[in-house]
């Protein structure tokens, strides 16, 4: 990457690109990767400038804005190549126990650029929040740096929940986290990447009861109810409101780790266990929609 010399203003007089139009590639593709000055200005390099001329030129030629960004990384790979996941999990990690946001922004959007969606949400953010609880739990880093580093990582994941859109006329699905389960970042990820898949997603977060979610369900019908707990505690508490769960939707699917280590439980709440990778949660969730549509074409 090259040196920032540039500020926004010389680059939008240079390349004519408007510094809002700017900002927006920057948080929606990954690109340009502007460092920072010492009082916050973006200031962009040379390979900047260029990746912002072949955007802008690409554009002009009436190619989408989405597909003209994946032209533009795929115009630059050879001469970078991605840098690898597990570099930019450690230099994630570094700049969040640094409270460093402005950094991680830079290495969170460098990991747009160079890597699938899929691959940050599913790979960078739970390998860097795992070393920072390790942290946290060997008394390395304080409470409220974790609790800094999992703000961070749900503002971005709300971030692509909000930029995958609505599909309004998908399949509906709610996602929630048990009674008294605070940890809502697993919850966020399948949030994320299901509407990534097409669903239209409720997603209600941390510390859900029961009968709410019931309410919910009876409201908007859903195919699917996707409900995490990362304790045993929040598994008992969901348990004891089994009751609420009985017919709320043709699936009700559960997932984390008071789940994970011990599959069964899910037999606690009347539920079925998906899986703790999110990608097969999503591809099995999908072959229990179907077969529960053509059950009810037979019926």
């Amino acid at each position: 990457m090259s040196t920032g010399k540039y500020t926004v203003n010389e680059v939008e007089e240079r390349t004519g690109v408007p510094a809002a139009t700017l900002r927006q590639w920057e948080r929606r593709y990954g690109f340009p990767l502007p460092e920072r000055s010492g009082s916050g200005y973006r200031l962009y390099g040379d390979d900047d400038l260029r990746h912002i001329a072949a955007m802008k030129r690409h554009i002009d030629d009436g190619v989408p804005a989405s597909r003209a960004a994946e032209m533009v990384r795929a115009e630059d790979a050879p001469a970078r190549g991605p840098r690898p996941i597990e570099a930019l999990q450690r230099d994630l990690v570094a700049a969040l126990v640094e409270l460093d946001e402005a950094r991680a922004d830079r290495i969170v959007g460098e990991a747009h650029a160079l890597h699938p969606l899929e691959t940050v949400v599913l790979e960078l953010f739970p390998a860097a929040m795992i070393e920072l609880g390790r942290r946290w739990h060997d008394g390395r880093i304080g409470t409220t740096t974790e609790h800094f580093a999992s703000s961070y990582v749900q503002g971005r994941l709300r971030q692509l929940m909000s930029l995958a859109g609505h599909n309004r006329n998908g399949q509906r699905v709610i996602v929630a986290c048990a009674p008294h389960d605070q940890h809502e970042l697993g919850a966020m990820m399948l949030a994320v990447m299901l509407r990534r898949e097409g669903y239209h997603v409720f997603f209600v977060g941390a510390n859900t009861p029961v009968a709410d979610l019931a309410a919910m369900a009876r409201a908007v019908t859903p195919a699917a109810v996707m409900v995490s707990a990362s304790s045993l505690d929040a598994v008992r508490a969901l348990a004891d409101q089994r009751a609420h769960l009985d017919g709320i939707a043709p699936v009700v699917g559960v997932g984390g780790h008071g789940f994970d280590e011990e599959p069964r439980r899910a037999e606690l709440v009347g539920a079925v266990y998906l899986g703790s990778d999110i990608r097969q949660a999503i591809q099995r969730l999908g072959q229990m929609l179907r077969a529960a549509s053509e059950e009810g074409v037979r019926a």
